[in-house]
């Protein structure tokens, strides 16, 4: 082994090599890692067609699917169900929880949507933003005894097991109104987060909210 000023030369060139070698592993590994956590994001998700949860969600959208199930749906919630009658899979914003009460009415410029929650008296109004300016012509009442729309409003009450289930985009949206009550099977999952576009990446919020109506 060669020396220079008393201090061995090889040793010191094997250990850097070494050193290299060590943290090109290191990245490799980490770029193996990377990209099976996209692979995994994008196999557990559900992109979006169409344009009835606009403006929230837009076609190619892709949602991670939520670690959680039908039992954890809340109100408010985005899910994905399987459209009854059709079996076409759908994402919709849950309305009516199982033994709420339901109806439309058109009797002011825009409709609204009102819910009694299960075991309450109290009428609530559902103030979604995400409906403002989006409503059309499509001013139909509700609910017949299945929970579509009827020519008159009145109240239904949303079955056990069985969800309510609105868009976003209220004038474009085939939902509840035309399918009736989702059973609590039909729902595959809450979706909670965006992972696509990288612009919008991040938790899907929303500002819906129910408002005491005065007696």
């Amino acid at each position: 082994m060669s020396t220079a000023g008393g201090r061995p030369v090889g040793r010191g060139r094997g250990q850097r090599g070494a050193v290299l070698g060590l943290v090109g592993g290191t990245g490799l590994v980490l770029l193996l890692l990377a990209m099976l956590v996209a692979v995994a994001a994008l196999t557990f998700s559900v992109e979006v067609s169409g344009h009835s949860m606009e403006p929230t969600l837009r076609p190619g959208d892709r949602l991670e699917v939520g670690p959680f199930g039908r039992e954890d749906v809340r109100r408010f919630d985005l899910v994905e169900a399987s459209e009854p009658g059709r079996g076409t899979r759908i994402v919709k914003r849950v309305i009516g929880l199982p033994g709420d009460q339901v109806s439309i009415g058109s009797e002011v410029a825009a409709p609204r949507v009102y819910v009694r929650p299960a075991g309450s008296a109290d009428v609530y109004v559902v103030d979604n933003p995400a409906w403002h300016g989006r409503f059309g012509t499509d001013t139909a009442s509700c609910c017949t005894a299945d929970g579509k729309a009827a020519m008159a409003r009145a109240w239904v009450t949303v079955p056990p097991a069985s969800y309510w289930l609105i868009g976003d985009n209220w004038g474009g949206s085939t939902d509840s109104r035309v399918f009736g009550f989702v059973a609590a099977e039909a729902i595959e999952t809450a979706l909670t987060f965006r992972i696509l576009p990288a612009g919008r990446f991040g938790p899907l919020t929303s500002d819906a909210r129910l408002v005491l109506q005065p007696p």
